[in-house]
């Protein structure tokens, strides 16, 4: 018996604590899509836990890995269903829009630096089909979005999980007759924060007739085909690839706030994981 205990301890040595149950590999979701898959593993990277290529940027892939001295996991899914997940995964990189509709804002750990350039870079834009940028409907949402009342709203009302761009005095059109604009926007915080605008375009003869939706496909799809006259969800990197992949004439008229990447705990709920 003796011998059989020594045996066992001895391959318990040779494979390591891991092979014994008494450590783990942490495993880190991000977004599976390439522009916010890519920016996860930037700010991974700034917080010392992997390394990356040289010079890859928003190219990042996980092929990119240089050097992972605390032998991580990375999950790559669906954006959406990263805060559904956090709790079979040790951390998760999560979009702001995805953990304030998760109700998870106040627990992140740690976010982008808002003072970056990713605060230009990624921040969300009011976006409709090239050539209507200038409809008075139009401007006069995007005068309301940026507005010194829809800033500050913004500021207070999801503690540093969505950032206000700055105000901007911006004139409303003159519109003689009431015409809706019907918006697609993803529901938090996009279509609240148009909600919020909502009766301050009623004033100026403009319903907005939100339609919400759960996906980052078809809002553009919308616009591209008519059948929605804008939509705000999006950052212009991820609307640059979009048009570039499918032959789509989306532009953006305004940038209107920024949404910063943070991870956030799952099993794991403190980063001193990466300091022993």
């Amino acid at each position: 018996m003796k011998k059989i205990i020594a045996l066992a301890l001895t391959l318990c040595l040779a494979l390591g604590l891991a092979a014994c149950g008494s450590s783990k590999q942490l495993q880190i979701g991000i977004p599976a899509d390439a522009t916010n898959g890519a920016r996860a593993l930037l700010l991974l990277q700034d917080l010392g836990i992997i390394t990356l290529n040289d010079g890859v940027g928003l190219a990042a892939t996980e092929r990119d890995v240089k050097d992972n001295p605390y032998n991580v996991k990375i999950v790559a899914m669906e954006a959406a269903n990263l805060p559904s997940s956090l709790p079979d995964l040790d951390f998760a990189v999560i979009n702001g829009n995805y953990a304030s509709g998760a109700g998870i804002g106040d627990t992140v750990l740690v976010t982008e630096d808002a003072e970056s350039v990713a605060a230009q870079t990624y921040g969300n834009v009011l976006c409709v089909k090239e050539g209507r940028e200038n409809e008075p409907a139009v401007q006069a949402l995007l005068a309301a979005l940026m507005s010194e009342d829809t800033q500050n709203w913004i500021a207070d009302s999801y503690n540093g999980v969505v950032m206000p761009m700055g105000a901007q005095d911006l004139p409303y059109p003159e519109i003689a007759e009431p015409v809706t604009l019907k918006v697609g926007a993803s529901p938090s915080p996009h279509a609240e924060i148009l909600e919020h605008v909502a009766p301050i375009l009623a004033e100026h003869n403009v319903t907005l007739d939100i339609v919400e939706f759960d996906d980052y496909v078809m809002p553009n799809t919308g616009v591209e085909d008519g059948s929605l006259d804008a939509n705000y969800f999006q950052h212009q990197p991820y609307l640059d690839d979009f048009n570039a992949e499918n032959g789509t004439h989306i532009v953006s008229v305004g940038v209107v706030h920024y949404e910063p990447m943070g991870l956030y705990p799952g099993k794991t709920t403190s980063l001193d994981v990466f300091n022993k």
